[in-house]
Parts: C-alpha cells; structure tokens; sequence
C-alpha cells in the first residue's frame, strides 16, 4: 500500500492537530516499523527564532520546512497527517502535488463544528490552553470570530469539492473513527 499524505483541515478549535495525532497513532499500531508522522505546521513556525517579529514570513518558512519534512516521510513509504487551518488552496495543492510526486496517495478532509459547540471549544482552550502556540493562537482568534472561520472555509471548498466533510460535533473517538474509515 503507498504511503499516504493526510490533511485534516478545519476552523482553529476544531481539533484537527489532535486528530492527526490521534491518526498518526492508529496508522502505527502495526509496529515500530509504521513510524506515522503528525505533522504540524504551526509548532514548525513557533519553533522559529524571532518568529513573532514576522508571523507571515515565518509561517511560510514553517510550510516550506513541513513540505520537505512530508516528502523525506512519504519516501521513506511512512504516512503523514497534516493539521492545519488552510483557508486558501495554495498549501493544499502544494500538499496534493506533493503526494503525487512521491507517489503517495493525497486525502483531505475538513472538520465541520458547528457555530455554538466552537465558540465552547475556543473559549475553554483560552482558560486552559494544553498547547505552547494555543497562548499565541488565544491572541488571534476567539469565540466572537467563529462565524467568520466557518465562513473562511467555503471558497477553498468549493475549489476543492473532493473534500471530505467531518462532523467534528462529538467526540475526538468518534471523529478519528470517521476518518480511518474512509481512509481503509
């Protein structure tokens, strides 16, 4: 089976870093030998010296640094799931053209949240923030800019119509099991 190149796309708050975590562990289970890599792109950018002085450079830096992090990864016929807010297509076509280069196969998908349950979600990972970059992403967005995220996604959507929706309304068990299912 080729390797596989996984993008798990969604609002900020929607759980795709977890999930592809939770992807790239499942993808292991076989041994050793599987080595699945949960890629993130934004603790790449946050890993960058003086980062904050130009979060766009650095943020397109990070995604230079994930591509060639992916293309090793896929070569090497290991699997990678990619977490990431993508609201333009460039980055996920770079993700697809990728894929095909190191004859992998390239699926995307994106976690649907709906307004309330989001706006729930941001706001408890601003009391709590498990994460190093949530501190820095609690400064970005907040509960008041869900419509607006949701809203984000649709032009990249409708660019991108072989994307699959996930209902990420329930719990992370039962968003991780949507995925594999789809991906077996």
């Amino acid at each position: 089976m080729p390797a596989r190149l996984v993008l798990v796309n969604g609002a900020p708050g929607s759980g795709k870093s977890t999930v592809a975590r939770a992807l790239a562990e499942r993808a292991s289970v076989g041994g050793a030998e599987a080595l699945a890599l949960a890629l993130d792109v934004d603790q790449l950018k946050h890993a960058l010296g003086g980062w904050e002085n130009d979060p766009t450079a650095s943020g397109l830096h990070a995604r230079r640094l994930a591509l060639a992090l992916a293309a090793e990864q896929l070569r090497s016929g290991r699997d990678v799931f990619v977490g990431q807010y993508l609201a333009r297509p460039e980055f996920v076509e770079a993700l697809d053209a990728l894929a095909q280069r190191c004859a992998a196969s390239f699926h995307e998908y994106v976690l649907v949240v709906d307004a309330e349950r989001l706006a729930a979600r941001l706001r408890s990972r601003a009391l709590r923030p498990t994460r190093a970059e949530h501190d820095v992403n609690n400064r970005l967005v907040g509960p008041a800019d869900v419509p607006e995220l949701i809203r984000s996604l649709e032009p990249l959507l409708a660019v991108r119509p072989r994307t699959v929706r996930i209902d990420a309304n329930g719990a992370l068990e039962e968003t991780v099991a949507a995925i594999d299912a789809t991906l077996r």
